[in-house]
C-alpha cells in the first residue's frame, strides 16, 4: 500500500512540474523585457527535462537511462538562458558568464556520461533516483548556483508589482533549493519532503502566474 502511493505520489509529481514549469514558461515568454523572456526560455528547458523525466515514471521502461539522459538535455541547456537573464544584473558581461555555463555544462554532461557514469534507478519505495556521483552533482550544484540563483534576482528586479515580486522571488528560490536537491538526493524521506515542498512552491508560482496574465 505505501509502495502504491509513493508511485502515485511520484507520477503527480513529475506530472505537476513538467506542467507547472510549462505555464511559468508561457508567462515569462509572454512578457515584453528580454530578461523575462530568457527567463522563460530556461522555464521551457525545465519544462522538456521534466516532460522526459515523467515519461520515466510513468512508463518505467528497463532501460531508464535514454529517456533520463533526453531529460538531462534541456535541463542542463536550459541554464544558459538562465545565464543571459542574469547577466542583465551582473558587472560581468554576457559573453563571459554564458561561457562559464556553457564550459559547465560541456564538463557536466561529459563527466555523468562518460567519466563518472550516472546510474538512474527507482527505490524500493518508487522514487526516482539520478544516480550521480559526487564530481557530476558538485557540477550540477555549480550550474544551478552560476545561472540560476542570479537570474532569479534579475527577474524579480524586473517585477514592477510588489505582490508579483514577492511570490516570484520567494518561489523561484525555493524552487532553485529544490532542484539542487532532486538532482542529488540520496534518501527517500528526503525526496519524499522535497516534492512537497517544490510541488507547493510550483502551484504557488504558476497560479500567480495565470492570475496576473488575466489581470
Amino acid at each position: 500500500m505505501e509502495s502504491t502511493s509513493s508511485n502515485l505520489f511520484v507520477s503527480l509529481f513529475f506530472i505537476h512540474g513538467t506542467l507547472g514549469t510549462a505555464i511559468l514558461a508561457w508567462y515569462f515568454l509572454s512578457q515584453k523585457k528580454a530578461v523575462l523572456k530568457d527567463f522563460g526560455w530556461g522555464m521551457l528547458g525545465y519544462s522538456l527535462g521534466l516532460a522526459a523525466w515523467t515519461a520515466v515514471v510513468l512508463t518505467k521502461p528497463d532501460n531508464i537511462k535514454p529517456l533520463i539522459l533526453a531529460g538531462v538535455i534541456p535541463f542542463l541547456l536550459a541554464h544558459i538562458a538562465y545565464a543571459k537573464a542574469a547577466s542583465v544584473k551582473l558587472p560581468a558581461k554576457a559573453t563571459t558568464l554564458s561561457a562559464i555555463v556553457i564550459l559547465l555544462i560541456a564538463a557536466t554532461f561529459i563527466a555523468r556520461t562518460f567519466f563518472y557514469p550516472s546510474a538512474p534507478y527507482f527505490s524500493d519505495k518508487g522514487l526516482l533516483y539520478f544516480g550521480l556521483q559526487s564530481v557530476p552533482v558538485a557540477l550540477y550544484i555549480a550550474i544551478i548556483s552560476v545561472s540560476l540563483l542570479p537570474a532569479i534576482r534579475a527577474v524579480a528586479a524586473e517585477i514592477k508589482d510588489k505582490a508579483v515580486k514577492s511570490v516570484m522571488g520567494i518561489g523561484l528560490t525555493v524552487l532553485y533549493v529544490n532542484s539542487i536537491i532532486l538532482v542529488s538526493a540520496k534518501d527517500d524521506n528526503l525526496l519524499l519532503i522535497n516534492g512537497v515542498v517544490m510541488s507547493v512552491a510550483l502551484l504557488m508560482l504558476w497560479v500567480k502566474a495565470l492570475g496576473t496574465a488575466k489581470a
